[in-house]
């Protein structure tokens, strides 16, 4: 793709310091909150935090429409949140996520919709960015439904269905930077599960992982529940769940996975000396 360039079905908007590239369907009502004014990000992002991810986000309806749309500020992460903080050089990599997502929707992946990127530069190269999609009503991020201690067959039919969208993901060619339980959404309508992928920033989307790479990332999701103390609440058989709700009736699938859960393992023992565990 060309640098800076708008996915298809976006469009891409300017007016001084402030660029907007937003889905073409959802433009009139993205426009008419002003994300090219100035000041006006700031203020929706104070106005209408929520929790979640290293920075407030915000929810906040969109003109005339009934959806409202989730804004999450782009922050670095590790090392570089204490350096680095909100500062980006360029809009490459929340342009990126847009480009990532988009395709893996595209692809029929379970990932939130992605609606735009809106951005401020701020003092030479440096820009202030947020990343928005379509909010998901009634959806909990995976660490706030185990913390809420589900019932037997509401945790082992969400451990199935998130396994089946980590694996329509990687499917789809999908590569997750950051797999861990708060990046699953889990939307509960009756005896039914949703789950969704979100926060794709250094995903990437290409030709399907082989089996070792697709263990690492399933691999990453387990350490974040031994690092949040949520392992011992989904227990051995919502693991179970899990691997089957990915691998479905594919055995050699699942053989190819647990080939390489011997080097996962020997990984999570150097993780948890970190966790002062």
């Amino acid at each position: 793709m060309r640098a800076g360039a708008a996915p298809l079905g976006f469009a891409r908007y300017r007016k001084g310091a402030h660029c907007l590239i937003v889905d073409t369907g959802f433009a009139d009502a993205v426009r008419r909150l002003g994300l090219l004014e100035r000041g006006v990000l700031e203020d929706l992002i104070r106005q209408a935090s929520v929790g979640g991810g290293r920075a407030p986000n915000a929810v906040v309806p969109l003109p005339g429409r009934p959806e409202r749309l989730h804004l999450r500020p782009f922050q670095h992460g590790g090392l570089l949140g204490g350096l680095g903080g909100d500062r980006l050089f360029g809009l490459g990599r929340p342009l990126s996520e847009l480009h990532v997502s988009a395709r893996l929707r595209a692809a029929g992946a379970p990932v939130a919709r992605p609606l735009l990127v809106a951005g401020r530069r701020r003092a030479g190269p440096l820009w202030r960015a947020v990343v928005g999609t379509l909010h998901e009503e009634a959806a909990i991020d995976g660490g706030a439904f185990l913390a809420a201690r589900p019932d037997a067959g509401r945790l082992l039919r969400a451990a199935r269905v998130t396994g089946a969208a980590v694996r329509r993901v990687h499917e789809a060619g999908g590569r997750h930077a950051d797999l861990h339980i708060g990046n699953i959404l889990l939307r509960e309508r009756g005896a039914a599960t949703e789950a969704l992928l979100v926060d794709f920033d250094r995903a990437r989307v290409g030709e399907r992982p082989g089996p070792r790479a697709r263990m690492a990332e399933i691999m990453r999701l387990y350490r974040s529940l031994l690092k949040r103390d949520l392992l011992e609440t989904l227990g051995a058989a919502g693991c179970r769940a899990f691997l089957a709700g990915y691998t479905g009736s594919d055995r050699s699938l699942r053989r190819a996975l647990l080939r390489h859960l011997p080097r996962e393992r020997r990984r999570i023992a150097v993780h948890r000396l970190g966790y002062g565990r």
